[in-house]
């Protein structure tokens, strides 16, 4: 009983602390909507990006992790008050409803994590990150990790953040973040839909959850914090009209939350350097913007690498990248079709474990090339898949004749599966277009 308490009352601190500072009314001030099309889950979700940054900054200052909980709770909390009548107008059948539903898949994984005490294989890696955290270590000592130290450490950070401040001080409060980081992006990313229908969002949204939902994934992997952080920037890329010149903000956004992924896992790396410039590329803004655009990504990308570099002191990859095995493959072309129906097996079998994929791919068939060509923004997604796939045959054919039948079969289905979110855009988009005369009846 006391443990159902405990993870009610964290699931409230999450809540609370993720409400702060962005509201729908400051929020579409600075986007200049004129009516209000983002809400309180937008916000929700770019509140945590900003936590997420904000935490990322703290853990190179070897801060208190309980000083810092305190100050964020505290400052969160005098927010909600200031802004109780606000709320307290919210508060009503329909807003009710969304919120039971929302708390209701949150506390039912919450539940379910807790009950299974155990971390999966790449959880002992990341957890070492999250214990030099949790111990009040510098962050230099990440050096001395045994396992991976040259991985990135926001996702340890987090782990040990909520593990330290949470009532009963057990490890699996520190993941529960990660699932409530996956609830509230999945929820943000229907707000793209543009029907009103609350029966048809649930379903939508529990069919989601229940083709994503990979209990070993959340056993200390970091996969989630991809897939999260990709739906959210997905959300705020469809909001951008690339035939526009002053969508200036909101560019500038989605490549702020895409710069999370750096700070997660290696690969993020890629996704932010491709995603990213894609997006500048594709947008009909000013040469003196892309230029601005693309400074800023590869700053970030500087600013990464000296951090990781100078103040932690390690920087690399758990493998070096050579052009030897594509020397050699250029040479055995047989050995080199070989590889890519390998690899082309391997990924039909990720895609169906993870089958938003399959349904992306199958909706860019139905959609007609015509409409993808006339719109910018499905333009965008559907070369961001395909630089997407390109990049993973690349990566699997760089690994040796030796080991990547083995690299195939432990990594490629997490590998499809952070990403498989991104494109939930394509999903949508074909939902907006298509009419809903059959389903009147659950409206």
């Amino acid at each position: 009983m006391i443990e159902i308490i405990s993870i009610l009352i964290q699931f409230f601190i999450f809540l609370i602390i993720c409400s702060f500072p962005l509201r729908p009314k400051n929020l579409n001030n600075i986007f200049g909507n004129k009516v209000n099309s983002l809400n309180y889950m937008d916000c929700h979700a770019l509140n945590i990006i900003i936590f997420l940054n904000i935490l990322l900054m703290c853990s190179f200052f070897n801060v208190n992790l309980k000083v810092i909980f305190f100050l964020f709770l505290t400052i969160s909390t005098i927010s909600i008050i200031y802004r109780r009548k606000e709320i307290f107008i919210l508060i009503n059948k329909k807003n009710m409803l969304k919120f039971l539903f929302f708390f209701i898949l949150c506390i039912s994984i919450f539940i379910s994590t807790a009950q299974i005490l155990k971390l999966e294989w790449d959880g002992f890696h990341w957890i070492l990150k999250a214990l030099v955290f949790y111990n009040g270590n510098d962050i230099q000592d990440i050096r001395y990790v045994k396992s991976l130290p040259e991985y990135p450490h926001l996702g340890g950070y987090i782990w040990a953040f909520f593990w330290k401040n949470s009532i009963l001080q057990l490890e699996y409060y520190g993941r529960f973040f990660y699932i409530y980081f996956y609830i509230v992006s999945v929820f943000t990313i229907f707000n793209l839909l543009n029907f009103k229908s609350d029966k048809i969002l649930f379903l939508l949204i529990f069919i989601t959850i229940l083709i994503t939902y990979d209990p070993y994934l959340f056993a200390g992997y970091q996969e989630y914090l991809i897939f999260s952080t990709l739906l959210i920037a997905a959300r705020f890329i469809g909001l951008i009209d690339f035939n526009k010149k002053d969508e200036k903000n909101k560019i500038f956004l989605s490549i702020i939350i895409m710069s999370l992924l750096i700070w997660f896992k290696n690969e993020g790396l890629i996704y932010f350097l491709i995603f990213g410039s894609l997006l500048v590329i594709l947008n009909q803004t000013t040469l003196n913007f892309k230029i601005y655009y693309f400074t800023t990504i590869f700053l970030i990308i500087l600013i990464q690498y000296l951090l990781r570099k100078h103040v932690i002191g390690i920087f690399g990859s758990q493998h070096d990248l050579y052009m030897n095995e594509f020397i050699y493959l250029f040479y055995n072309f047989d050995l080199m079709i070989l590889k890519l129906v390998t690899i082309t097996k391997h990924l039909i079998i990720a895609m169906i474990k993870y089958p938003l994929w399959l349904i992306t791919i199958l909706l860019l068939f139905l959609i007609k090339i015509k409409t993808i060509n006339d719109n910018l923004i499905t333009r965008y997604f559907l070369y961001a898949l395909i630089l997407n796939l390109a990049i993973i045959y690349l990566i699997y054919l760089n690994i040796d004749q030796s080991s990547y039948k083995f690299f195939l079969r432990v990594t490629l289905d997490r590998l499809i599966f952070q990403t498989s979110g991104f494109y939930l855009y394509i999903f949508i988009y074909f939902l907006n277009k298509i009419k809903f005369k059959k389903i009147n009846f659950l409206k």
